[in-house]
């Protein structure tokens, strides 16, 4: 290996270091330092998303926030999200309606997606609130709040028996 070709692979393995732990360490310590000044019980998945456990009425249900950020040019955005239901292609025909409803009358923070798991022909409902990454900690605590209430009303609505 010639001197030039060394210097370029440590420069490139330095960089690529550095660069890499820096940008990880920073985002996964301000979450979990905003989780724990919160009071908010966590776990970190496979995936590096931090899954923040239900605390009864006051979160009825888990929220999940995405570890990787998202960017939209040069707007970084951190996504905000809740499973509420598994539908069949039939089923999904007629809740499709009733969610697009839901968000032109009464949702602020987000939306409602799909997620397909082709192996059982089943939808997946996921509520999610996309907040830039300067967003006050008030937005996102109401984030975590609307995504999880969103999620348990739309599952008491498709199972009204529960």
């Amino acid at each position: 290996m010639k001197i030039y070709e060394w210097t370029l692979f440590v420069f490139v393995s330095f960089f690529t270091f550095i660069s890499c732990s820096t940008h990880s360490l920073v985002r996964v310590r301000s979450l979990e330092k905003f989780l724990k000044s919160h009071d908010l019980e966590y776990t970190v998945d496979s995936e590096g998303d931090f899954r923040i456990l239900s605390a009864g009425e006051k979160q009825p249900r888990d929220v999940w926030i995405r570890g990787d950020i998202n960017y939209s040019g040069s707007i970084g955005i951190r996504e905000i999200f809740t499973f509420s239901s598994l539908l069949g292609p039939l089923e999904l025909s007629r809740v499709s309606r009733v969610l697009l409803l839901d968000n032109l009358q009464t949702r602020v923070m987000g939306s409602w997606s799909l997620l397909k798991d082709h192996e059982r022909d089943q939808y997946l409902i996921l509520y999610t609130v996309k907040a830039p990454l300067n967003a006050k900690e008030d937005y996102i605590l109401q984030a975590i709040k609307e995504s999880s209430e969103a999620a348990m009303i739309l599952e008491r609505v498709l199972s009204p028996g529960l």
